[in-house]
C-alpha cells in the first residue's frame, strides 16, 4: 500500500434488502480490506426478519453505520442517502452479494491518486 493512502478515508455504501443469506461475506469482505481507514454505511430497506438478524451481528462495529428505513425506498434512494451523510473523499459502493479482494480499496485508491483519477470503477 502506497504512503499516498495515509490520510486518506473512504465511505464504503451498501443499499441492503433482503439478503440474509449471504451479505455476511460481503460485509466480512470489507471487514478485511488490507486499507483500513474505511467507514460502512449499511442501509437496510426495510428487509426481512432474518436479514435483519444477520446485520445486528455487526451493529457494534466501530467502522460501521447501518439505517434503518422503515419502508422500501429502492437501492438508488438508499446510496444517495448514504452519499448525503458522507464526509469522505471517497465513496466506494457495494452491492450486498458482493464480494472483495482483501486489496480492493489499497489498489483502486493508489491508482486512483497516481493517475490523478476522480473517478474509477
Amino acid at each position: 500500500m502506497s504512503d499516498n493512502l495515509s490520510n486518506v478515508t473512504v465511505k464504503v455504501v451498501l443499499p441492503n434488502y433482503n439478503s440474509a443469506a449471504y451479505v455476511s461475506e460481503t460485509i466480512d469482505s470489507v471487514i478485511n480490506q488490507t486499507f483500513k481507514n474505511w467507514t460502512l454505511t449499511i442501509v437496510d430497506d426495510n428487509s426481512n426478519v432474518e436479514t435483519r438478524k444477520v446485520l445486528k451481528n455487526y451493529i457494534d462495529h466501530p467502522n460501521i453505520n447501518i439505517i434503518w428505513l422503515k419502508k422500501n425506498k429502492r437501492p438508488g434512494f438508499c446510496r444517495n442517502l448514504a452519499i448525503r451523510n458522507s464526509k469522505s473523499e471517497y465513496i466506494a459502493f457495494i452491492d450486498s452479494d458482493d464480494i472483495w479482494e482483501k486489496e480492493k480499496l489499497s489498489q483502486q485508491l493508489d491508482f486512483m491518486i497516481k493517475n490523478n483519477y476522480h473517478f474509477t470503477y
